[in-house]
């Protein structure tokens, strides 16, 4: 016989091994259906949960309970690491690891013990308390607070509107959205789409009180005409998302059936600014160069492509690599998308006269050390800038251009002096923007052959690239966020002897490229070989 002790002792363990084993049956029945419902099969996570039990049950035969508490932490730590796994790739609806999964299971558990009533009012304060604090506020451009928040200054339509684009700008934020679009239509429903990744797609559509006073509102935050319908305006206000601000830039237009207006997001915090010129993605030779070129005592560096493409954060990113104490950084802008540390920014003003050019000669009577001009528009303005990088100052600046080779001759087509470009412009940076692959769905595809032959790649060697597929993390597009293919022309003697009398496009490239320059869709393959875009994504932006 054995002791009493001996006896309650066998009596607790045996408890304890058999819940654990009831656990580790529920569990692996639960992942083996779970794991199928969310990737399609079931390997390898019940093979993971079967070898658990079976080290379980074999450590029990040989070594008896001494195992137990191992095994007490492996299975609840087993299926939480499975939760995990599987929360990436199921909507936010699905998800283990939420706050609506975990009231779920309370409501359930109070329900058994008859409580369910008083724990759902208890829960919908709760939710009501956490509406009642808006995820987003909108402020006045300088920062203080809308008084139209409230809706003392909005009508009643336009006063229930700012709740519906309280969760507009919540999405799009979310998102990631650069853009968003308010779209009236014939039958007076509004759209409402934004651009993600470079991409429109719809976010939803409004009909009524709600569709009428969102514009209204807008226009009340950026501090617009209401009463105004038949021209353009423009205006800017803010957006706080919790600890993030969006300095919002608001263009209002007519249209056939009633009031567009296109907001463009400007992250404040210059995230990707923050992250230097290693972060833009460019090809190893191109950032060792352009680091070099920026860091010259004068000269002026062009970044060309068409809107949207990047520039402005390029060159924004590029007066980040320069130490701003020790020289003296001005940029003229319009408008200023990015707040800079000790550095002067100015904006343009068209109504009180103040254009890239007027500010510029102004400017050019400060000391500058390094000039930032936003945009060349026009001859006088290009004429200037370059007179400026010929006198010791270092000038960026951008021009709407196809490619590095067409920027040179659409200098020239603006009425510049190819003696002005030979002397002042020492690189010209092209660049596109592209998609990168979701890491979480990017699957494998075969290269075509067309491209083996133009990549010169043997029909014998295996060349895996990669394709989109779709899933929760990327919003079911394939893709998440984006990263720059570069084009870079070194202004040489070639180049510049080149530049004389009227030259050739084509002369112009196939003398960079003999100097060693890849043009974009050269560098944008690299990339798809290197397994970050697809080859759709590069043909779409750079044939």
């Amino acid at each position: 016989m054995l002791p009493a002790d001996a006896v309650d002792r066998v009596i607790w363990l045996g408890g304890a091994w058999l819940l654990v084993a009831l656990g580790w049956a529920a569990s692996a029945i639960w992942v083996e259906d779970d794991a199928r419902a969310v990737f399609g099969k079931s390997a390898p996570w019940s093979l993971w949960f079967m070898t658990i039990g079976v080290v379980f049950f074999l450590s029990t035969y040989v070594w008896g309970f001494s195992g137990l508490p191992l095994f007490v932490l492996l299975v609840p730590g087993a299926l939480q690491g499975y939760v995990l796994v599987r929360d990436r790739k199921v909507p936010a609806d699905d998800k283990i690891m939420s706050r609506q999964f975990a009231e779920q299971v309370v409501l359930a558990a109070a329900e058994k013990l008859g409580m369910k009533s008083m724990v759902a009012v208890w829960f919908e304060q709760a939710q009501s308390a956490r509406q009642a604090a808006p995820r987003i506020q909108f402020l006045k451009k300088d920062g203080s607070s809308i008084d139209a928040q409230g809706g003392r200054k909005l009508d009643k339509e336009t006063s229930q509107s700012v709740k519906t684009l309280e969760e507009i700008f919540a999405r799009a934020i979310e998102l990631d959205a650069t853009d968003i679009h308010i779209d009236p239509k014939e039958s007076g429903e509004v759209v409402i789409r934004c651009r993600v990744d470079g991409i429109m797609g719809k976010l939803g559509s409004f009909v009524g009180p709600e569709a009428r006073g969102m514009v209204s509102a807008l226009k009340v935050f950026g501090d617009m005409d209401i009463a105004e319908r038949r021209r353009p305006q423009d205006g800017t206000f803010v957006v706080l998302s919790g600890s993030r601000r969006f300095d919002i830039r608001a263009a209002t237009g007519p249209t056939s059936f009633g009031e567009k207006m296109v907001l463009r997001l400007l992250d404040a915090d210059g995230g990707v600014v923050k992250g230097g010129i290693r972060s833009l993605g460019m090809r190893e030779a191109v950032q060792n160069s352009l680091e070099s070129i920026i860091h010259q005592p004068h000269g002026m560096l062009i970044v060309c492509g068409p809107t949207g493409s990047g520039k402005t954060t390029t060159l924004y990113t590029a007066l980040g690599e320069i130490d701003a104490l020790s020289r003296n950084i001005v940029t003229i802008e319009d408008p200023i998308e990015y707040r800079l540390d000790n550095i002067s920014q100015t904006a343009v003003n068209n109504a009180a006269e103040l254009t890239f050019a007027t500010i510029l000669r102004s400017v050019l009577r400060q000391d500058p050390d390094v000039i930032l001009v936003g945009e060349i528009r026009d001859r006088e303005t290009a004429e200037i800038a370059m007179q400026a990088a010929m006198t010791g100052h270092f000038v960026f600046t951008t021009i709407h251009a196809n490619d590095t080779a067409t920027t040179v001759t659409r200098l020239l087509d603006i009425g510049i002096e190819a003696s002005l470009i030979q002397s002042a412009v020492t690189a010209v940076l092209a660049q596109r923007l592209v998609r990168v692959l979701c890491k979480e769905c990017k699957e494998p595809a075969e290269i075509p052959d067309d491209m083996r032959k133009k990549l010169h790649i043997p029909s014998d060697k295996k060349v895996v690239i990669f394709k989109p597929k779709g899933c929760p993390a990327c919003h079911g597009t394939g893709y998440k966020g984006r990263t720059g293919v570069h084009e870079l022309l070194i202004v040489d003697a070639t180049i510049r002897g080149l530049i004389v009398g009227s030259p050739s496009i084509e002369a112009i490239r196939a003398a960079a490229r003999k100097a060693g320059m890849k043009t974009l869709h050269e560098a944008g393959m690299a990339k798809v070989l290197a397994g970050l875009t697809s080859l759709e994504e590069v043909t779409r932006v750079a044939k």
